[in-house]
């Protein structure tokens, strides 16, 4: 890596203006006189008039710079790789950086999983009819679960408050579980029984789940309906459920999983929000 040498007898090879080298790199000639004060890229200084000459054999320099300062490097970290580290220091130091970026990427997947799987839910809102059950086959899912810790009387979200708080945090901590979307479960036991009663707070993945913190969905078949906040009667639609299941000789293979997607309010301030509410069957 050509960065640092006698210029002296080099002209030839050191030829190119600051302006030229500029445009061959596409970079500013501000760029440049900052690595050169830096001392990581040093041109040959013309002692007559003091201008600056670059060699095109520098450009791979500046890309190694360039690229070495995206993946989070300090000034002081290259111009230490430039001269003064073995090799072996610029593997190792070049390997931590790609670690790293390759968890911001994984962060990164996580959120566009996120948003990808919040409006596949929001766009299905408009295919069927509000309150209707519908069959709907649903891609590969990833779950995570934080078990309610009084569940007898875990009857709306006021009731669970402090539970939602440690799923939040949970997936806060752990860059592999999603925060968004985000709902609740009630046990296809305490259905059929009509004791509504939420028991765990769930959180859903398009990601692949690792079998530790986050859990393969149970199928890909699911009884499905859509509900907003001018549904009064939510048990209806829970009882409206469990009687599809058995008239249709199906079985009920998970929880009811119930997800609350976007809360919107119109031009008049009207609060409204979404759910999404499933359950994965097959033929029983």
């Amino acid at each position: 890596m050509s960065t640092y040498h006698d210029y002296k007898n080099n002209e030839q090879e050191y030829s190119l203006t600051v302006s030229q080298f500029a445009k061959l790199c596409g970079t500013t000639r501000d760029t440049l006189r900052h690595y050169y004060e830096q001392d990581i890229l040093m041109p040959r200084v013309d002692e007559d008039n003091g201008y600056h000459y670059y060699s095109a054999s520098q450009i791979s320099s500046f890309f190694f710079i360039s690229t070495m300062r995206q993946a989070g490097c300090s000034i002081k970290e290259i111009r230490d790789i430039i001269h003064n580290s073995s090799r072996e220091a610029i593997e190792k130091l070049t390997n931590s950086k790609i670690l790293e970026m390759q968890r911001e990427l994984y962060r990164i997947n996580k959120k566009i999983s996120a948003l990808h799987l919040g409006m596949w839910i929001l766009g299905e809102f408009g295919r069927h009819k509000k309150g209707s059950l519908f069959l709907q086959s649903i891609p590969e899912l990833s779950i995570s679960r934080t078990p309610v810790r009084n569940k007898d009387y875990a009857h709306h979200a006021a009731d669970i408050a402090n539970d939602i708080s440690v799923h939040l945090n949970k997936a806060t901590d752990n860059d592999s579980l999603s925060i968004f979307p985000t709902g609740v479960s009630i046990s296809y036991d305490d259905l059929i029984k009509k004791h509504y009663v939420y028991n765990n707070i769930i959180s859903l993945s398009f990601l692949p789940s690792d079998n530790i913190n986050t859990f393969p969905s149970e199928g890909n078949l699911a009884l499905c309906c859509h509900q907003d906040n001018m549904t009064k009667d939510i048990e209806k639609t829970y009882q409206k459920m469990v009687n599809y299941i058995k008239k249709n000789r199906l079985k009920a293979c998970s929880d009811l999983y119930i997800i609350s997607l976007i809360n919107l309010y119109d031009q008049e301030k009207e609060h409204t929000y979404f759910k999404y509410l499933f359950i994965f069957v097959k033929p029983a």
